[in-house]
């Protein structure tokens, strides 16, 4: 992996951490929806966020560049991402307001600063994994 890759990566990690942020305080700190609900809604806000910039800028020599693999990145990239933001933020998220009353800003920040460490791998080795490359064409 790339050094401007992993430093692309963080960039719209942090950005999509904004973005969650964001939405939270909207969704809960603004609406009052209860902060599992708030919180999830954030996330797939952010994970939508994050994909398409990681589609364009981060990985954007890996991909087809059409509608239809964009599409089905995306639907892998949803399904493996969400499954580690809702097992890591969401349940930090949860756990940290309900158990320790820690503010849902802060709670849902410490689960973001976790769950980046499983997703660079699983950017990397399989949503924008590198196309093998034919042996007829070597």
């Amino acid at each position: 992996m790339k050094l401007t890759s992993i430093i692309r990566f963080q960039l719209v990690a942090w950005l999509g951490t904004l973005v969650n942020l964001g939405t939270l305080w909207l969704l809960h700190g603004k609406f009052k929806i209860p902060v599992p609900i708030a919180g999830a809604c954030a996330i797939e806000v952010a994970i939508l966020h994050n994909f398409t910039w990681y589609y364009l800028r981060t990985w954007k020599d890996r991909v087809g560049h059409t509608p239809q693999d964009f599409v089905q990145r995306l639907w892998k990239y949803n399904l493996i991402t969400a499954g580690i933001d809702f097992v890591v933020n969401l349940g930090l998220l949860w756990i940290l307001t309900h158990f320790f009353h820690l503010h849902y800003l802060l709670a849902d920040l410490l689960g973001m600063i976790a769950s980046p460490f499983f997703k660079i791998f699983v950017n990397e080795l399989i949503i924008f994994k590198k196309p093998k490359l034919d042996s007829e064409n070597n």
